[in-house]
């Protein structure tokens, strides 16, 4: 990995201002949970990593209250009352983020999935060539909905090109845009007000600063980090794609657990919440949920159709066939069958043994 370097003042911007409407729910869209965890918690999380000097939310006014009551006074929060595109709610953050920081990270909020280290190689890959612009990319096929990246013969960024603005040539590239990109702040927030609306929707875009990036500084002023994982840029609008990002994100843990010395026996049938830790040489069988915030020793034994929400067991243990709900269960216990704990209770070998 490229070294990372928190000397330059990293800010913000996450666009979370969208409607939500094929959510077909009256939570916001943000707020919906992947492995236990928000949507735009998972992306607070991996930008968090990068130890940034501010953190701008951006909303709709509707939402605003219900996800600054989740997250807290940590993060800024602005809305965007008109939906006017990408480049007008980034604009949104202008205010309190201008002079505030010496470049500007941008994410979508409804894209979980992006890892810490790529944004940290992207934010590095714009420091060493200095460029004002650093955007990620991936290779999409079908590439149906994205904007695409378009270079010149020798490979240069020279534009993206919305779906809806692009030419028959140009649709069929396959190279797109991921909605995350890093500007150079101070060249960012005055370009901003040089964006045009788009003629076919009557939008700001946000990716229009690339060409005009390259208008101001030549070949090499915007730069492209090609991911290796089109995953990290899913995007989710319904609840099918949220369910399609929940296993992507559920195989990630699941193997990073295995690669860590768990044995899971069929990982199709298992379920593990993203703050779960799991000791070495413990198995999980099939039919087992790990919820929430829940700690299990090494060299335990869970499930099958096993369900542990916010509960702590202890090496040696030995779980089947039980639902377990805030409970500390001992070393060497063996609970279950068909045991359901709650509570503040502590489970027993004697009280809970089959």
């Amino acid at each position: 990995m490229v070294p990372f370097f928190t000397t330059v003042r990293l800010g913000v911007v996450i666009l979370a201002a969208g409607e939500g409407t094929r959510m077909r729910s009256a939570l916001p869209k943000v707020l919906h949970t992947l492995c236990g965890r928000p949507l735009l918690g998972h992306i607070l999380t991996a930008v968090g990593a990068l130890q940034p000097a501010m953190s701008t939310i951006v909303l709709a006014a509707d939402a605003l209250d219900t996800v600054r009551a989740h997250f807290g006074d940590a993060y800024r929060y602005v809305v965007q009352s008109e939906r006017l595109g990408t480049g007008h709610a980034t604009l949104q953050a202008r205010p309190i983020m201008d002079n505030q920081c010496d470049e500007v990270l941008v994410l979508v909020g409804d894209a979980p999935l992006i890892r810490s280290d790529t944004l940290q190689r992207l934010v590095a890959l714009r420091r060493e060539r200095h460029a004002l612009v650093a955007l990620l990319s991936f290779t999409a096929d079908p590439p149906t909905g994205y904007g695409r990246i378009i270079r010149d013969p020798e490979g240069n960024v020279t534009a993206i090109v919305e779906e809806r603005d692009a030419t028959d040539a140009q649709r069929a590239v396959t190279e797109v845009n991921s909605g995350i990109l890093c500007f150079d702040a101070a060249w960012m927030w005055p370009a901003l007000d040089r964006i045009q609306r788009s003629p076919v929707k009557g939008e700001y875009y946000l990716t229009d600063l690339v060409a005009l990036a390259i208008a101001d500084h030549g070949v090499g002023a915007a730069q492209a980090l090609l991911s290796a994982d089109p995953t990290e840029a899913l995007g989710i609008n319904d609840r099918v794609q949220l369910a399609h990002a929940e296993h992507v994100l559920r195989m990630r843990l699941l193997d990073a657990l295995m690669r860590n010395g768990v044995t899971i026996v069929d990982p199709a049938a298992t379920y593990v919440d993203v703050d779960v830790v799991v000791g070495q040489d413990t198995t999980l069988l099939p039919g087992t949920l790990l919820r929430g915030a829940t700690r299990v020793g090494a060299r335990c034994v869970i499930g099958p159709h096993t369900s542990l929400i916010d509960t702590i067991v202890a090496d040696n243990a030995h779980v089947r066939y039980t639902l377990a709900e805030g409970v500390v269960i001992p070393a060497h216990a063996v609970i279950g069958p068909f045991a359901h704990l709650r509570g503040a209770q502590r489970a027993t070998d004697e009280v809970y043994q089959a």
